[in-house]
């Protein structure tokens, strides 16, 4: 009869971990293991990051509140305007091309194209690499004798890609277009400054004529209500009109604070649009410094026209269609092959002793050509 016998795995040495569990019964032994179990558990979803219960609430990540002190403790550098000056539109214009933030993104992206533009145009030429190496080892011989060797190497690595079908003519083109694109855009920009700050400006120039006007009927609705209680006090009016000169009055206050409040929104918009605090004072002209034109100069379809042949954004948008005509020849040459050609010259200089010969020296060039075709003939549809 043919006995089975168990497999021990090997002893290393006394385990408290064992001994322990060897006292106690089989079934506590189990109940800790669940315990066990469910405790790593939940310390691996308190670990991991999760999800909000509900769709209606808001996910608060474990780093959201690194990145609100960071905020706090951010101050941006804002210029200051003269409260005690008050700003032509000519100046508020000025101030907000040399200020706004968003002009300065617009150009930094502007100079990145450029340079993406220089990247595009240096695959036009070759690629020198140069590396010198030098090294002394020590052998042992099967002989017996030691071997002393020193070797010193220059080598030349060129790549040159010869043609591959337009492909590097279209990622040329695509960054052209991609300059223009980010040109127009900054040019955009500047329109955009331009056009917030002259809205900003003459929203608070109307505002602060609703605020006149505002006071004057203020001033009205409260002169009668005045006059309106006194014909009452002798009897020569009803409480009907009393009521009614007070609903007037409330009506022209409410008036006034609308008024009151649409120019601090403008101001606020003409601030952060010039770039600076918020809370920025910033007088403008008065509309009675304004100049008032007699007659529009142009009409209506003049200036549709010149608005089509001098808007930044609409030019962008033929430049971006460059663009992709421009990707789309790059794409399309993916199915043609390209050929690229390598040379490799290496100036070696070696030195050797060995104990029973004396020094011995060699040099030569060494080095290779190459000429490589890659065409790829099939990819599953890739391309």
């Amino acid at each position: 009869m043919e006995h089975q016998l168990p497999i021990l795995a090997k002893d290393t040495g006394p385990n408290p971990m064992r001994a322990a569990l060897s006292l106690l019964p089989t079934g506590r032994i189990r109940a800790h293991t669940a315990i066990l179990c469910v405790l790593l558990h939940f310390g691996s979803c308190a670990l991991a990051q999760s999800a909000p219960v509900s769709p209606d609430q808001p996910w608060h990540g474990a780093g959201e509140q690194r990145i609100e002190a960071e905020g706090k403790n951010f101050r941006e550098s804002k210029f200051s305007t003269d409260p005690a000056k008050n700003y032509s539109l000519a100046e508020l214009i000025d101030l907000g091309e040399t200020h706004n933030p968003e002009r300065q993104l617009a150009w930094e992206r502007a100079r990145a194209q450029a340079a993406a533009l220089g990247v595009a145009r240096s695959e036009l030429f070759p690629t020198l690499a140069v590396a010198a190496l030098s090294q002394t080892s020590r052998q042992e011989t099967y002989l017996g004798t030691r071997y002393y060797r020193q070797t010193f190497q220059g080598a030349l690595d060129l790549n040159y890609t010869v043609f591959d079908f337009g492909a590097r003519t279209g990622r040329i083109d695509a960054a052209k277009a991609e300059v223009l694109v980010a040109n127009f855009d900054f040019n955009d920009t500047h329109r955009r400054v331009i056009y917030e700050v002259e809205q900003a400006y003459y929203q608070i120039l109307n505002a602060s004529g609703q605020e006149d006007a505002a006071r004057a009927s203020l001033s009205n609705a409260q002169g009668v209500q005045q006059s309106a209680q006194e014909r009452l006090n002798n009897g020569l009016a009803t409480l009907p009109d009393v009521l009614e000169a007070r609903s007037a009055t409330a009506q022209a206050e409410y008036e006034l604070q609308t008024a009151l409040g649409a120019e601090e929104t403008a101001k606020g918009d003409l601030a952060t649009a010039l770039g600076t605090s918020p809370t920025a004072t910033i007088h403008t002209e008065t509309l009675k410094e304004l100049p008032t034109p007699d007659s529009m100069v142009d009409s209506v379809d003049l200036a549709i026209n010149r608005a089509f042949a001098q808007r930044p954004d609409l030019t962008r948008l033929v430049a971006e269609i460059r663009s992709s005509n421009a990707k789309t020849k790059e794409t399309r040459a993916a199915f043609s092959p390209s050929l690229a050609v390598n040379v490799n010259p290496v100036a070696q200089s070696l030195y050797g002793l060995q104990q029973t010969l004396p020094w011995g020296h060699t040099a030569g060039l060494t080095g290779g050509l190459s000429l490589c075709l890659n065409w790829t003939v099939f990819d599953g549809g890739a391309r």
